[in-house]
């Protein structure tokens, strides 16, 4: 028996190395396209900051990721964006076999079934290969469930605590949301401890456990935000959309479309399987093997119920459920793992439904790859071909100016930017549904001569116009 576990395990980890490949080409693929609106920005602020330590007290901005920052800096505004989203795609492609090492002790067939759905998955895939902290943030959550998991159960290093407490830190200065399932992961141990040594017992030894990772990201956070807060300026947004149901099934339907890749006929169906789904296995254990439905339970429902009950802006964005997003792929992990074990006829059914991922995944990263977030450096292309020598540029939706600049930058294309009515060569704005062929600018015809597609996770669609 011993030897077929092994012989089991090798077949599993050689699929994960080939799971772990193409999840770094779907990578590399969608890596490709210009600098969106918010990772040019993130370039920008960073060559504001001029310096190191101008990152932490130059940027009050939200959109300041700080290590993300650190590396834009080092790299340079004319670097390609492949080596400016480097850091992403290392951080999101590591997470593949790191997804297959929770599961590959107890089950191949669950660790193979990790790190394909983290392989595919394309909201891993989309912010997997941006400009920005998320990757570095998930790669740590990720971490810090392995250790936090092997410590609840009794088989972690007594030096476990302290480097979930060097995780966390470097997981809140990559991304603020970081905060969210460190304080979950929390509430998970405490609730295991609650059921086995009592309430008074089991909050010593969730502050044994998880202190130093809650005084690490209190540190860190305070380390992101306190320079800003106390700025002249402020702490300044990017925008802020007050709580709608709109905007929340809008963030929580994309969540669910591009982690799985099926799309629901309606937004609220969406939002109905998500929460169902969370509700389901923290009322009947039994739907998830071992202690881990409770934590799924919560690591599903945590945000997006907080969220809702404090009606907490911006909720149509949906990199702020990222938790809920790792915790649906490890459950489909787990029920796969739970599936081949199972009686014949379950396991057609489950295999029909990976089947189906499998599609919907592949088909959402091509549509994602195809778009390429927008396509800014697309924009320069054009201008290129119409005005070789370079052009001055209106740029009337102020949040394409530094992906204007930063494309221009990294073409080594000149353009002058023109405000107001003065000479402008070209024009570029916002898509939308009353976007049209031909517009006026201070009494003079320009007419379209490109535009680009966007998805709503990550890029923004333009028009530009030649005079």
């Amino acid at each position: 028996m011993q030897k077929v576990h092994d012989r089991n395990l090798l077949r599993a980890w050689y699929a994960i190395a080939a799971l772990t490949l193409l999840g770094l080409a779907l990578r590399v693929a969608a890596a490709q396209g210009g600098m969106w609106t918010d990772e040019a920005w993130s370039v920008v602020f960073a060559a504001q900051a001029r310096d190191p330590l101008g990152v932490f007290t130059r940027i009050n901005h939200d959109n300041n990721h700080h290590l993300n920052t650190l590396w834009l800096q080092v790299v340079g505004m004319r670097a390609s964006p492949l080596l400016a989203r480097a850091p992403a795609i290392l951080a999101s492609t590591l997470m593949i076999p790191l997804a297959g090492l929770l599961f590959v002790h107890r089950s191949a067939v669950g660790a193979v079934a990790a790190a394909a759905l983290f392989a595919t998955s394309p909201i891993m895939v989309i912010y997997g290969s941006e400009a920005r902290g998320y990757g570095l943030m998930m790669l740590a959550t990720l971490v810090m469930l392995l250790l936090t998991t092997k410590a609840v159960e009794g088989s972690a290093g007594g030096g476990t605590r302290w480097i979930m407490a060097f995780t966390a830190g470097l997981g809140v200065l990559s991304q603020l949301t970081m905060g969210a399932p460190i304080v979950l992961l929390t509430l998970w141990v405490y609730l295991e401890k609650r059921s086995s040594v009592g309430v008074r017992a089991a909050m010593v030894d969730t502050l044994r456990l998880m202190g130093p990772a809650l005084g690490a990201s209190a540190a860190a956070l305070l380390l992101a935000v306190v320079p800003a807060v106390v700025s002249r300026t402020g702490l300044q947004t990017g925008g802020y959309n007050p709580f709608t149901v709109h905007n929340y099934l809008t963030g929580l339907s994309n969540l669910e479309t591009w982690t799985v890749g099926w799309t629901f006929p309606a937004g609220g169906l969406a939002v109905v399987a998500l929460l169902g789904i969370g509700v389901a296995i923290l009322v009947r254990h039994s739907l998830v093997a071992r202690s881990q439905a409770r934590l799924y339970g919560i690591l599903i429902l945590g945000v997006p119920v907080v969220i809702l009950v404090e009606r907490m802006g911006n909720a149509q964005f949906s990199r702020f459920y990222l938790c809920s997003a790792i915790a649906l792929l490890l459950l489909g992990a787990e029920w796969t793992a739970q599936v081949a074990d199972g009686e014949a006829r379950n396991r057609a059914l489950w295999a029909a439904a990976c089947a189906l991922f499998s599609v919907t995944a592949i088909l959402h990263d091509w549509q994602f790859i195809e778009l390429g977030r927008g396509q800014p450096e697309r924009a320069i292309r054009l201008m290129a071909d119409e005005a070789p020598r370079g052009a001055p540029v209106d740029v009337r939706t102020y949040q394409f100016v530094a992906p204007v600049v930063v494309a221009a930058k990294q073409a080594d294309y000149p353009v002058a930017l023109a405000s107001g009515c003065a000479p402008a060569a070209f024009m570029i704005v916002a898509r939308d549904s009353r976007s049209t062929d031909t517009v006026m600018r201070c009494g003079r015809p320009m007419r379209a001569i490109g535009w680009s597609e966007a998805t709503d996770l990550s890029g923004d669609a333009w028009v530009l116009y030649r005079a």
